[in-house]
């Protein structure tokens, strides 16, 4: 009878441990497939096509800071397999130019532009257009490289989440 107790209280915790595993998976996946929304990526890169649609994370941030320049920051990271994307775009509260920061490596090629002001000399120039779309928005990409390759096209965003400071 004791043993038979015992047994039964271990093959409960076993399945009571199993629940809680269970829930907790569950939630790790809606809680990731909330955190990651689509991200849709059609670019030429001097010719070649960087097509990409899935997860990725894409922030917006009202009050940002680039430089003690004061802005407001999109975002948008996406990284699958061989390749990745990463764009952020100031918008300077001043009414100065847009500055643009965009890395973009597909196998053993990669691709970088910065226009931003204060950190150094800027590695290409171009422009970044952004239509918000309800939650999301659009980024549409006409940019240049300093070794002179051109880099076009859009990246769209089904929604933007708060952008978290680096380092808070």
């Amino acid at each position: 009878m004791r043993r038979d107790l015992k047994l039964l209280a271990v093959v409960s915790a076993i399945g009571f441990c199993g629940s809680i595993t269970d829930i907790n998976a569950q939630q790790r996946r809606v809680s990731q497939a909330q955190a990651k929304p689509t991200v849709e990526v059609s670019l030429t890169v001097d010719g070649q096509t960087y097509q990409f649609s899935g997860p990725g994370r894409c922030t917006y941030a009202p009050t940002a800071s680039i430089y003690q320049t004061a802005s407001e920051m999109w975002s948008a990271q996406q990284a699958a397999e061989d390749r990745s994307l990463a764009l952020s775009v100031w918008k300077p509260k001043d009414g100065t130019g847009e500055m643009v920061t965009l890395s973009l490596a597909k196998g053993n090629t990669s691709h970088d532009v910065s226009t931003i002001r204060g950190g150094g000399p800027a590695s290409g120039s171009g422009k970044v257009t952004f239509e918000k779309s309800g939650a999301g928005g659009r980024f549409i990409l006409d940019l240049k490289t300093n070794t002179g390759s051109t880099i076009t096209g859009t990246i769209e965003c089904a929604a933007f989440a708060q952008h978290s400071a680096e380092g808070g």
